[in-house]
């Protein structure tokens, strides 16, 4: 019965050791995975503590248990390090957010701490003990000791779980739940190590710290082999959503920020920790109105952006959220204002085409007629092109029209639409212009003939032909009137047009 009582601390260290190796064993088979080989190096921390402390126990002498105590420091010292790295591969994979250079900076207290610990002799620093030889039983742990093995593994350990609460605040479904079990891995053995040096061991005879540490890491073991937990979630948002070119915001069912990535931040012009718990419009005053599913295009700051909201259901398809995504499309926008541009531009004289008069002018009729408006239309044929070929080429040809074209231009005003039809064929639409007016009308084209006359073209005239909106009618109706006067006015200057004077 003795004998029983006295093996039985090695019970539960040797079925943690156990759960230990069997969770390397299988850790192993993925040690390819950045978070799994993190995993692994706390799994093996956590056994070279287990071993130390089996050893510990197992030790008959005070010479040989001292031995086996300070080799527990080992797994002590460096198991928070190992710890820190993997929350920090699990929050943020990608960069390395654990280079070679900041773990090793990570290490030094604990390489520092265990040198003080095996050269304690010397100096006493760690801890001192009652006798002539070291004894567990009768240490008085010195200034060293809650510096460098309580204080900097607290510390670390604290850091790790205030990460870990402010992704937990932004986390949903299974990254949540995730963020949960690492949270009680490192909560329940600071508990249980917390009682133990203040005296209450749950576990007499032995430290249980370690066998509570291995008891914690069983269950997120069992979620990344089972469920592929630790990496699934946290490496999609930081390798996707973080790193979208998108604008991604999360929206609590209140409308409130609850979450944003990289590009978000950088759209709102704004730090990434002060978003949370704000609506769009406070962040972005000029925030389009996006009822939810069909896009929205929003121009903010020389830029293109189509808006699209959409709505988080959980399981139930209950509304949890939602999520507003905007995407950068000032190229695409602006390639397609070329191809309109092309569509609707005469490429020689860069006036508006025909396409482009077509559909201005039942444009300009709509807003003449919405605001009981007259408007004027001019039909205008180029007379002496023809002859400019034949005799200077079509070079000069060429150089003809885009003369005109920028003659009427300029002989006309800015709010008035100027085009070529095709070949020596203009259109002139003239907003707000009443019938009265005509007489300034052929003013102003005596002085476009006279202007592209002095350009080198003086054999060059034009034929008129006014029409007005609503008097003359709409649509085809205008054109024809237009034409057919533009023709009346080229038959009466017939056999050789004559330039407008």
């Amino acid at each position: 019965m003795l004998e029983s009582l006295r093996v039985s601390p090695t019970v539960p260290l040797l079925l943690a050791l156990g759960l230990l190796l069997l969770m390397i064993g299988h850790g192993l088979q993925r040690v390819r995975q950045p978070v799994q080989r993190a995993f692994l190096a706390v799994l093996l921390t956590n056994c070279v503590w287990l071993l130390g402390e089996l050893g510990y126990v197992r030790a008959d002498a005070a010479t040989l248990k001292w031995t086996w105590g300070l080799m527990e420091f080992f797994g002590v010292l460096t198991l928070p390090v190992a710890w820190i790295a993997l929350v920090q591969r699990y929050l943020s994979p990608h960069p390395e957010p654990v280079p070679p250079r900041r773990l090793l900076k990570l290490l030094a207290v604990p390489a520092l701490t265990l040198l003080l610990i095996w050269t304690n002799g010397t100096h006493r620093l760690v801890w001192s003990y009652a006798g002539p030889a070291p004894d567990w039983t009768t240490v008085q742990r010195g200034w060293a000791y809650w510096a460098g093995v309580v204080g900097y593994a607290n510390v670390l350990l604290a850091w790790g779980v205030v990460q870990l609460l402010q992704a937990r605040r932004s986390a949903r479904g299974a990254d949540r739940a995730q963020v949960t079990l690492m949270l009680l891995a490192v909560v329940m053995p600071t508990v249980v190590n917390t009682l133990y040096l203040l005296g209450l061991n749950v576990l007499p005879g032995l430290n249980p710290t370690p066998v509570s540490s291995a008891l914690s890491l069983l269950p997120i073991a069992w979620g990344m082999a089972r469920y592929g937990l630790l990496h699934v979630a946290p490496v999609a948002h930081s390798q996707v959503v973080q790193h979208l070119p998108d604008a991604v915001f999360v929206l609590d069912t209140r409308g409130r920020i609850v979450d944003a990535n990289v590009r978000a931040a950088d759209l709102a012009g704004q730090a990434h920790h002060v978003l949370p718990g704000r609506r769009l419009h406070e962040v972005l005053p000029a925030w389009p109105d996006e009822p939810g599913g069909a896009p929205v295009e929003w121009r903010h700051a020389g830029q293109v952006w189509e808006v699209q909201r959409s709505t988080v259901r959980d399981a139930g398809g209950a509304e949890i959220g939602q999520t507003v995504v905007a995407r950068d499309i000032t190229a695409r926008a602006q390639e397609h204002d070329r191809v309109q541009q092309l569509a609707h531009e005469d490429a020689l004289t860069g006036l508006g085409n025909r396409r482009a008069f077509e559909r201005d002018l039942e444009r300009e009729q709509a807003r003449a007629a919405r605001h009981a408006l007259p408007m004027g239309l001019v039909l205008l044929d180029l007379n002496g092109l023809k002859q400019v070929n034949d005799q200077l080429g079509h070079a000069s040809g060429d150089a003809l029209l885009a003369a005109f074209g920028q003659a009427l231009l300029s002989g006309f005003r800015p709010e008035d639409g100027v085009y070529r039809l095709g070949g020596d064929e203009y259109a002139v639409l003239l907003a707000d212009s009443p019938p009265h007016g005509e007489s300034a009308i052929w003013d102003r084209m005596a002085r476009v003939v006279r202007d592209v006359q002095d350009r080198g073209f003086p054999g060059v005239s034009v034929s008129v032909g006014v029409a007005y909106f609503p008097d003359d009618g709409a649509g085809e109706m205008l054109i024809s009137k237009a034409d057919a006067r533009m023709y009346a006015h080229k038959r009466r200057t017939t056999p050789d047009p004559l330039p407008l004077s």
